[in-house]
């Protein structure tokens, strides 16, 4: 399971993006569906609509964005 903690969220008001280091056999797609799964179950099923993403950086860590 991916490494992240769903309280410690960077905002710009317009989006929520959330670090997360993935296990050794994840994707990126794994990643972000654990990342929506812990949003989801925090701020309420109507998220899961929103418009999700994520991007892989150079260092290993996945960013997973939430557009409101």
């Amino acid at each position: 399971m991916a490494n992240f903690n769903v309280n410690d969220h960077i905002s710009d008001g317009n989006s929520l993006q959330w670090l997360a280091l993935p296990e050794q056999d994840e994707t990126p797609q794994d990643v972000e569906v654990k990342v929506r799964a812990a949003a989801i179950a925090k701020f309420g099923a109507s998220v899961f609509f929103n418009n999700w993403s994520h991007t892989v950086a150079s260092n290993g860590y996945i960013a997973v964005r939430m557009l409101n």
